[in-house]
């Protein structure tokens, strides 16, 4: 996988809390962390921005 932020290499790492596993990916140059939350959210948010672009022409 290629980071988004600087185009270096995403490896596959566990994390965890107290009560939490999860695994995300980490840019191994810029240190850039990519989870399923984070891109649903980043999804959403582009989807609300181009609906916004759109209804403004």
């Amino acid at each position: 996988m290629e980071c988004p932020k600087c185009k270096g290499m995403m490896m596959l790492e566990r994390f965890s809390d107290f009560f939490l596993v999860f695994y995300a990916w980490k840019c191994i140059n810029c240190g850039a962390i990519i989870d399923r939350t984070i891109s649903s959210n980043r999804r959403k948010s582009l989807a609300a921005r181009d609906s916004q672009a759109v209804g403004t022409r």
